[in-house]
């Protein structure tokens, strides 16, 4: 393991237990139609979405915690869920399909106030300067709501050399105090996961070094 100096701010016991309780919270799909078939008057229906599906999909395929009954499929950039009339009944906004950056932040999904430590950690500023859905941290643009960037991925994955980064690493969200240190390239990418950066094969996804940023 490769030590590095730590952060301006450690984290305190306290801290870190809100950390873990932030962690483990689960936010639900939220209820309805996606915003592209909201306003069509068809019942919410999901036009040609199972002619043209292939597969169905988890929640967990995404690394989220939401429910896995119904049945998923894939709709632009959404995880829909359908119901026994084929109507969608629910939706998740996906990292990098409809949260992706310069998209508009879902008004379903409100401010959260994420710990103190994140808040430093990251330099995410006021309330109304970032969003949180899944485990990412996201900043906006106060004023237009729009996705500017990715803060953070909080997976609470431990991952040790050898192994396969874990679904929902597929953005660069290593801290901006560290990026310059850490950016990615053709032989190495690097992922940041609740205190560690991953050094992992842009090719295998294999970890092959594991950064300490907290002790």
């Amino acid at each position: 393991m490769v030590a590095t100096p730590k952060p301006a701010k450690t984290a305190s016991v306290a801290s870190m237990k809100d950390m873990q309780r932030f962690a483990a919270r689960q936010l639900a799909p939220l209820r309805g139609c996606p915003p592209g078939l909201a306003n069509k008057e068809n019942g919410c229906m999901a036009p040609g979405l199972l002619q043209s599906a292939t597969r169905r999909f988890s929640p967990s395929h995404f690394g989220m915690r939401a429910p896995s009954q119904g049945s998923y499929y894939l709709r632009d950039g959404y995880l829909v869920r359908l119901d026994a009339r084929d109507r969608i009944s629910s939706y998740i906004p996906l990292l990098g399909g409809a949260l992706s950056i310069g998209s508009i932040w879902p008004r379903a999904y409100g401010p959260v106030t994420v710990p103190d430590y994140y808040r430093n950690f990251y330099d995410l500023g006021p309330d109304n300067s970032y969003r949180y859905a899944d485990d990412v941290i996201y900043r906006v643009d106060p004023a237009s709501k729009a996705i500017i960037a990715v803060a953070a991925i909080l997976t609470g994955d431990r991952v040790s050399v050898g192994d396969r980064l874990p679904a929902g690493y597929d953005v660069y969200n290593v801290p901006l105090g560290y990026r310059d240190r850490y950016a990615d390239s053709e032989n190495a990418n690097y992922r940041y996961g609740d205190g560690y950066i991953y050094r992992v094969d842009p090719r295998t996804q294999v970890v092959n070094a594991v950064i300490e940023l907290l002790t």
